[in-house]
Order: structure tokens, then C-alpha cells, then sequence
């Protein structure tokens, strides 16, 4: 595994741009050992769990939603306001602890605001291993 990554990081310097960015994918997605724990809720439901986490590593689209929840400590769910996972001020949070010490669920609803608090949409969200 170790060489992999080293020859993904190789290619990945030698490439610009969104190919950089999905050989880094392949490499997380091709190292990551999810286990019967890690699972990953998406508007109350179950999106992802276990083996099948593999398939789902990278960036999902989504209606908009303020409801998440990971299980597990191998995994964790970055939600993004806007599409394509694009990152926007404090509108990007991560849900998952990536704590084993701990089995406890992180479930979110995504909140912004100091004096009057509201719910904000994630349009999208990215899952990948601690």
C-alpha cells in the first residue's frame, strides 16, 4: 500500500487541476478498510454503510439537506452549501469524529447564525475515510 501511495502522489505532481484531485480519490478510495460501524445517514436515511462506503468515496450531489449522521470512526461526511463539493466560507462542515475511542454517532443539523440562528441546505457532500 505504501508504494501505491507514493506513485498515486507522484502522478497526482505531475497532474494539474481535477485530475490531480481524482487520482487523490482513487488512492483514499483504494486504501480505506471501512467496517460494519461506519455508516453514513443523509436526510434521515441510510446512504452508505459498511463494504458498499468503497463505492460512495468522493463528492455526491443532493436536493439540499441539513440532516446527517456518521457512525463509525472510519469515516466522516464533509457537507458543502454549494455544488461539486466547492467550499464557501463557514458553510462547509464536517460530520464524523474519526474517534475510536468512542461509539458514539455524530449526528448534525447544519445551523449557522449568531443571534439568530437558522438551518442551512448542504446542495452537496463528500465522504471519504479518516
Amino acid at each position: 500500500m505504501a508504494l501505491r501511495a507514493v506513485l498515486a502522489v507522484a502522478a497526482a505532481a505531475l497532474l494539474q487541476g481535477s485530475q490531480a484531485l481524482d487520482v487523490a480519490r482513487v488512492v483514499a478510495k483504494a486504501e480505506a478498510g471501512f467496517t460494519v460501524n461506519d455508516k453514513v445517514y443523509v436526510d434521515g436515511s441510510l446512504f452508505a454503510e459498511s463494504a458498499a462506503l468503497n463505492d460512495n468515496v468522493g463528492c455526491h450531489e443532493h436536493k439540499g439537506t441539513s440532516s446527517f449522521k456518521v457512525c463509525g470512526c472510519g469515516v466522516k461526511v464533509l457537507a458543502h452549501m454549494m455544488t461539486e463539493c466547492q467550499t464557501y466560507q463557514q458553510y462547509d462542515a464536517q460530520i464524523g469524529k474519526c474517534d475510536c475511542s468512542s461509539t458514539a454517532c455524530d449526528e448534525v443539523t447544519l445551523k449557522s447564525g449568531y443571534s439568530a440562528p437558522f438551518n442551512w441546505n448542504a446542495a452537496s457532500f463528500e465522504i471519504s475515510p479518516c
